[in-house]
Protein backbone atom coordinates (compact mmCIF):
# COMPACT_ATOMS: atom_id res chain seq x y z
CA UNK A 1 0.00 0.00 0.00
CA UNK A 2 1.43 3.35 -1.02
CA UNK A 3 1.10 6.14 1.51
CA UNK A 4 0.83 9.71 0.25
CA UNK A 5 0.53 12.98 2.17
CA UNK A 6 -3.28 12.95 2.25
CA UNK A 7 -3.38 9.33 3.38
CA UNK A 8 -0.75 9.99 6.02
CA UNK A 9 -2.66 13.03 7.32
CA UNK A 10 -5.90 11.04 7.54
CA UNK A 11 -4.09 8.15 9.22
CA UNK A 12 -2.41 10.50 11.71
CA UNK A 13 -5.72 12.20 12.54
CA UNK A 14 -7.43 8.82 13.03
CA UNK A 15 -4.60 7.71 15.32
CA UNK A 16 -4.89 10.94 17.28
CA UNK A 17 -8.65 10.47 17.65
CA UNK A 18 -8.09 6.92 18.89
CA UNK A 19 -5.42 8.09 21.34
CA UNK A 20 -7.63 10.84 22.73
CA UNK A 21 -10.58 8.47 23.02
CA UNK A 22 -8.47 5.95 24.89
CA UNK A 23 -7.01 8.56 27.26
CA UNK A 24 -10.49 9.91 27.99
CA UNK A 25 -11.47 6.53 29.47
CA UNK A 26 -9.05 6.99 32.37
CA UNK A 27 -10.08 8.63 35.62
CA UNK A 28 -7.56 10.91 37.34
CA UNK A 29 -6.77 8.02 39.69
CA UNK A 30 -6.28 5.37 37.01
CA UNK A 31 -4.36 7.87 34.83
CA UNK A 32 -1.71 8.23 37.55
CA UNK A 33 -1.72 4.70 38.98
CA UNK A 34 1.55 2.82 38.41
CA UNK A 35 1.29 -0.92 37.82
CA UNK A 36 4.76 -1.32 39.39
CA UNK A 37 7.14 1.12 41.11
CA UNK A 38 9.33 1.68 38.03
CA UNK A 39 6.65 1.16 35.37
CA UNK A 40 4.96 3.95 33.46
CA UNK A 41 1.36 4.86 34.15
CA UNK A 42 -1.05 6.30 31.57
CA UNK A 43 0.02 9.83 32.48
CA UNK A 44 3.64 8.89 31.83
CA UNK A 45 2.74 7.39 28.45
CA UNK A 46 0.73 10.50 27.55
CA UNK A 47 3.63 12.78 28.51
CA UNK A 48 6.06 10.60 26.57
CA UNK A 49 3.87 10.92 23.47
CA UNK A 50 3.53 14.67 24.02
CA UNK A 51 7.31 15.02 24.30
CA UNK A 52 7.68 13.15 21.01
CA UNK A 53 5.03 15.37 19.40
CA UNK A 54 6.92 18.47 20.54
CA UNK A 55 10.17 17.05 19.17
CA UNK A 56 8.42 16.36 15.87
CA UNK A 57 7.44 20.03 15.68
CA UNK A 58 11.14 20.91 16.00
CA UNK A 59 12.01 18.37 13.32
CA UNK A 60 9.39 19.75 10.94
CA UNK A 61 10.61 23.31 11.52
CA UNK A 62 14.15 22.32 10.56
CA UNK A 63 13.33 19.98 7.65
CA UNK A 64 14.88 22.07 4.88
CA UNK A 65 17.26 19.70 3.09
CA UNK A 66 16.37 17.68 -0.02
CA UNK A 67 16.39 13.94 0.61
CA UNK A 68 17.79 12.88 -2.78
CA UNK A 69 15.88 9.60 -2.34
CA UNK A 70 12.34 8.26 -2.12
CA UNK A 71 10.83 10.23 0.81
CA UNK A 72 9.21 7.04 2.16
CA UNK A 73 12.23 4.78 1.65
CA UNK A 74 12.94 4.13 5.34
CA UNK A 75 9.39 3.04 6.21
CA UNK A 76 10.25 -0.58 5.48
CA UNK A 77 13.40 -0.26 7.61
CA UNK A 78 11.71 0.98 10.79
CA UNK A 79 8.17 -0.44 10.66
CA UNK A 80 9.02 -3.91 11.97
CA UNK A 81 11.02 -2.55 14.85
CA UNK A 82 8.45 0.03 15.92
CA UNK A 83 5.47 -2.31 15.71
CA UNK A 84 7.12 -5.25 17.49
CA UNK A 85 6.24 -4.92 21.18
CA UNK A 86 8.29 -8.03 21.95
CA UNK A 87 11.39 -5.85 21.55
CA UNK A 88 11.75 -3.38 24.41
CA UNK A 89 13.13 -0.01 23.38
CA UNK A 90 14.14 2.45 26.07
CA UNK A 91 13.11 6.01 25.32
CA UNK A 92 15.94 8.49 24.84
CA UNK A 93 16.33 10.83 27.84
CA UNK A 94 14.57 13.76 26.17
CA UNK A 95 11.42 11.60 25.72
CA UNK A 96 11.33 10.19 29.26
CA UNK A 97 8.45 11.65 31.29
CA UNK A 98 9.06 13.33 34.63
CA UNK A 99 7.83 11.59 37.76
CA UNK A 100 4.71 13.62 38.47
CA UNK A 101 0.97 13.44 38.90
CA UNK A 102 -0.86 14.60 35.80
CA UNK A 103 -4.35 15.82 35.10
CA UNK A 104 -5.77 13.72 32.25
CA UNK A 105 -7.83 16.59 30.82
CA UNK A 106 -4.76 18.86 30.72
CA UNK A 107 -2.63 16.20 29.01
CA UNK A 108 -5.38 15.50 26.48
CA UNK A 109 -5.72 19.23 25.71
CA UNK A 110 -1.95 19.54 25.20
CA UNK A 111 -1.82 16.49 22.95
CA UNK A 112 -4.74 17.78 20.86
CA UNK A 113 -3.15 21.20 20.45
CA UNK A 114 0.27 19.92 19.40
CA UNK A 115 -1.18 17.29 17.09
CA UNK A 116 -3.43 19.90 15.46
CA UNK A 117 -0.28 21.91 14.70
CA UNK A 118 1.34 18.83 13.19
CA UNK A 119 -1.69 18.20 10.97
CA UNK A 120 -1.64 21.86 9.87
CA UNK A 121 2.08 21.58 9.07
CA UNK A 122 1.40 18.48 7.00
CA UNK A 123 -0.90 20.54 4.78
CA UNK A 124 1.63 23.31 4.16
CA UNK A 125 5.12 21.81 4.39
CA UNK A 126 7.17 19.82 1.94
CA UNK A 127 7.29 16.45 3.66
CA UNK A 128 10.01 15.17 1.34
CA UNK A 129 12.63 17.30 3.12
CA UNK A 130 15.05 16.12 5.82
CA UNK A 131 16.06 17.74 9.07
CA UNK A 132 19.78 17.15 9.53
CA UNK A 133 19.48 18.63 13.03
CA UNK A 134 17.55 15.63 14.37
CA UNK A 135 18.71 12.27 13.01
CA UNK A 136 16.96 9.25 14.47
CA UNK A 137 19.26 7.34 16.83
CA UNK A 138 18.76 4.05 14.92
CA UNK A 139 17.63 5.08 11.43
CA UNK A 140 19.60 8.26 10.79
CA UNK A 141 18.24 11.18 8.84
CA UNK A 142 14.59 10.79 7.92
CA UNK A 143 12.23 12.87 5.84
CA UNK A 144 9.41 14.80 7.47
CA UNK A 145 7.06 12.24 5.91
CA UNK A 146 8.95 9.36 7.51
CA UNK A 147 9.07 11.10 10.88
CA UNK A 148 5.30 11.66 10.90
CA UNK A 149 4.68 8.06 9.83
CA UNK A 150 7.13 6.86 12.49
CA UNK A 151 5.32 8.90 15.17
CA UNK A 152 2.01 7.44 14.03
CA UNK A 153 3.34 3.87 14.37
CA UNK A 154 4.98 4.76 17.67
CA UNK A 155 1.65 6.01 19.02
CA UNK A 156 0.02 2.73 17.97
CA UNK A 157 2.81 0.88 19.79
CA UNK A 158 1.57 2.41 23.05
CA UNK A 159 -2.13 1.57 22.55
CA UNK A 160 -1.86 -1.97 23.98
CA UNK A 161 0.12 -0.60 26.91
CA UNK A 162 -2.61 1.96 27.64
CA UNK A 163 -5.33 -0.69 27.33
CA UNK A 164 -3.42 -2.93 29.74
CA UNK A 165 -3.16 -0.06 32.22
CA UNK A 166 -6.87 0.62 31.90
CA UNK A 167 -7.71 -3.03 32.53
CA UNK A 168 -5.32 -3.35 35.48
CA UNK A 169 -7.65 -2.00 38.16
CA UNK A 170 -5.71 -3.79 40.91
CA UNK A 171 -2.53 -1.78 40.38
Amino acid sequence: MEINNATLAAQFQATTNSLIGLLETFTPDTFNRKPAPTAWNAGDVAEHLLLFDLRLQEILATAIHPADRNPAEKIAEYTGRVTNREVRIDAPPFLVPEAAERNPADMIAKLKAVRNHIVAAMATQDLTLISTDFPHRFFGEMTAFEWIHFLDLHTHRHFPQLRELLEDRSA
